[in-house]
């Protein structure tokens, strides 16, 4: 092999190896049940609050939450020079996190209590703000929330916990929850 030829086929090996590695398009993939959030240790099971992000070098970090996510990132310094990942509450999908819309509530339950709730459309997000008296806030007022201590700070103060289900239907305008008087 002539050393032109053998420059060629390292010059196509590299080429071919670069390309395999660039696998990097859409979101780090989860395996729910079996994959460890990177910030608290705990498995990643509900999908509707999962969250990860990949850093430039290809490394990919897994939550349970959006809250985990952003503490993670923080303390780390990582959330600038990454690509970051979050579920829509409500159907599950994938969603780049500042394309994403969120309402910070503590009224319902959360991995880590940190009550970031991610939703693919703004108007899925009224929706479900209306829904826990919340407000509907972007990826950049996300970042500035007072996250830490497993709670988001005090943003509805004296809010009330409810089980709220998250599922694909939401917003059929369908209420369950009647007072009793």
């Amino acid at each position: 092999m002539t050393a032109r030829a053998l420059l060629a086929a390292v010059a196509i090996g590299l080429l071919g190896t670069a390309c395999a590695g660039a696998e990097t398009d859409g979101p780090p993939e989860i395996n729910y049940g079996r994959d460890i959030c990177v910030q608290c240790n705990m498995i990643i099971s509900e999908i509707g609050h999962a969250a990860a992000y990949r850093l430039e070098d290809g490394t990919e970090k897994k939550f349970d939450g959006v809250g985990e996510m952003v503490l993670h990132g923080r303390e780390h310094g990582e959330l600038d020079h990454a690509e970051a990942w979050v579920h829509d509450f409500w159907s599950e999908e994938w969603v780049r996190a500042e394309e994403a819309r969120y309402v910070p509530t503590l009224a319902i339950g959360s991995p880590m209590g940190h009550g970031i709730f991610a939703f693919a459309t703004a108007e899925r997000a009224v929706d479900f703000a209306a829904e826990v008296d919340g407000d509907v806030i972007d990826w950049a007022a996300v970042l500035q929330l007072p996250i830490g201590n497993g709670l988001v700070g005090d943003i509805h103060e004296g809010s009330q916990q409810t089980d709220m289900t998250p599922h694909s239907e939401h917003g059929s305008g369908s209420d369950e929850t009647e007072e009793q008087g």
